[in-house]
């Protein structure tokens, strides 16, 4: 799955890519050969990642970034600099959505273009639209993207556009009252800023991948569909790609039409604040008593608590848990790279506090590695595991355990 949306992006003729996923570094490499002018590079986090990609697209090359989508959050001192600076050449930053974190906000935040593009032929659609607005109106853009089942395979690739087998020259341009976004600038780069932004409203007001659906005087405004499973079938529903800046005409006309309409955006209203008028809209778990419950995740008995915060959040989230609800059967899930970058000072402070919760980390490579920094902090109790059952066996586990497993759940 990772390889087709490699294949998707590098078929736009994008020049550079850099990734923080040890896996789509080794996939981009291998695909180096078929696509001689891209060049690619695994960073030690996301911030390096998109400042070496931005660097490119200031000298009017066609770059992207490549991550999970909470690694995004990690580099916001350059994201939130970039959106006054700008771009000569075209800049993605495609992030890739793995657990429930989302990176819809930060285009209200730091004034980034959005676009949220659920399976191949809106993924499709979304890079080269987004390319196309990036490369207008000189400034990055942001694309979610879940990893879907209907993402793997060889369909729905996008017809590749011609490569003439030489890359054209870089081009960077001294201008220090765009680049040096020093004070004495920022407030005409701000105000440029904002001009974009509504040029890229317009052109969003048509973007072929808002799908309006009409059936009942009931609607739903949403930006990803299963945020809106658990709503009644025969509602009307407005699914939004474009989040930020939001088609305000398309909004607006949709909620004249219902006589009521509810968000399903989760946690973070970025839609409904974009919204001028809010008086006919609601938010939150009503819905006329038709809103399915959603059921809490459990794994053989444990509440599960995932990396829903950032990279490792789960660490403290399941101590704080187990502080407050000392005879709560907690499972931590977080990843082993997470675990290397953020995770160890959260790891320590749950063996200093003594809590008493499962952690199960998904490993790769470094299990043994793992192992002896754990242990050298102090903790022996580790084990691995071949099956998710047999976590089980740790229901009645009265101190800190880790748990190592080879898989994804």
């Amino acid at each position: 799955m990772h390889e087709h949306i490699c294949r998707l992006l590098l078929d736009r003729q994008v020049r550079f890519v850099h990734t923080t996923s040890k896996t789509l570094g080794d996939i981009l490499k291998a695909l180096e050969r078929e696509y001689p002018l891209t060049r690619s590079e695994v960073c030690l986090d996301a911030k390096i990642a998109y400042e070496l990609a931005l660097t490119g697209a200031y000298a009017a090359k066609r770059t992207a970034c490549m991550f999970p989508t909470e690694d995004l959050y990690d580099a916001l001192d350059p994201v939130m600099s970039s959106a006054y600076t700008g771009v000569t050449g075209g800049f993605l930053i495609l992030c890739l959505k793995e657990i429930e974190e989302e990176v819809t906000p930060v285009g209200l935040f730091a004034k980034l273009p959005v676009i949220v593009a659920e399976g191949t032929e809106a993924l499709s659609m979304a890079i080269g639209f987004g390319y196309t607005i990036s490369e207008k109106y000189e400034i990055p853009v942001v694309i979610q993207t879940p990893v879907l089942p209907e993402q793997r395979g060889s369909s729905g690739r996008m017809e590749a556009v011609a490569d003439t087998g030489t890359a054209a020259p870089s081009r960077f341009i001294k201008n220090p009252d765009r680049w040096a976004a020093t004070p004495k600038f920022r407030y005409e780069l701000h105000r440029r800023l904002n001009e974009k932004i509504e040029k890229i409203r317009e052109e969003f007001e048509t973007y072929e991948g808002n799908v309006t659906i009409r059936k009942d005087s009931t609607g739903i405004i949403t930006c990803t569909r299963s945020s809106a499973e658990f709503f009644d079938e025969d509602a009307s529903m407005l699914c939004l790609s474009t989040v930020f800046p939001l088609p305000l005409r398309l909004v607006e006309a949709f909620v004249t039409d219902m006589d009521e309409v509810f968000m399903a955006e989760g946690p973070y209203p970025v839609i409904e604040m974009q919204m001028r008028d809010r008086s006919r809209v609601f938010r939150g778990p009503s819905f006329a008593g038709r809103k399915k419950t959603k059921p809490e995740e459990t794994i053989c008995g444990f509440a599960v608590v995932r990396d829903t915060l950032g990279a490792a959040s789960s660490i403290n989230m399941a101590h704080g848990m187990k502080k407050l609800e000392p005879e709560r059967k907690i499972l931590a899930v977080t990843f082993e790279d997470y675990l290397f970058r953020a995770g160890m000072p959260a790891l320590v402070n749950t063996m200093y506090n003594g809590s008493s919760y499962v952690l199960l980390i998904l490993a790769s490579t470094r299990e043994e590695e793992m192992k002896k920094i754990i242990g050298a902090y102090g903790c022996n109790n580790f084990f691995h595991i071949d099956d998710i059952s047999e976590i089980a066996r740790f229901q009645d586990a009265l101190e800190f355990t880790v748990l190592f497993y080879r898989g994804i759940i």
